[in-house]
């Protein structure tokens, strides 16, 4: 997990998830280049991905998401994401979280086979 980022009220601070990787990978304390390096892309590619500009046709995309995961070991993205869409976990109220993770396993099973992934 990123040291420089604060993990709490992570919404609040970032309007997209692409806004937390992208301050995440900033205040990271490691070199773009280093990152870029780990997650097998090119720094230009990074940067490009990361500014998420209209008309350019590199984007962010989840491999990217998990490979950046993988390489910086920080996963503010995902608690980003919990705080954002399952509050309850975030928050400690575990019977309301179990319950919207177990209302969420359709559709999460739905939009894995919609995007090719196994079961």
């Amino acid at each position: 997990m990123s040291g420089a980022v604060p993990t709490g009220g992570l919404p609040a601070r970032f309007p997209t998830c692409l806004d937390c990787v992208r301050v995440c990978a900033h205040e990271s304390g490691q070199h773009h280049y280093t990152i870029a390096k780990s997650m097998g892309i090119s720094p230009s590619d990074l940067s490009r991905k990361l500014a998420s500009k209209p008309n350019d046709c590199r984007r962010f995309t989840l491999n990217d998401l998990e490979a950046y995961m993988q390489s910086t070991q920080d996963f503010t993205p995902v608690l980003y994401l919990v705080q954002k869409y399952i509050p309850d976990l975030a928050t400690g109220d575990r019977a309301a979280a179990t319950a919207a993770l177990r209302a969420a396993v359709p559709q999460l099973k739905a939009l894995l086979k919609a995007a090719g992934v196994a079961e």
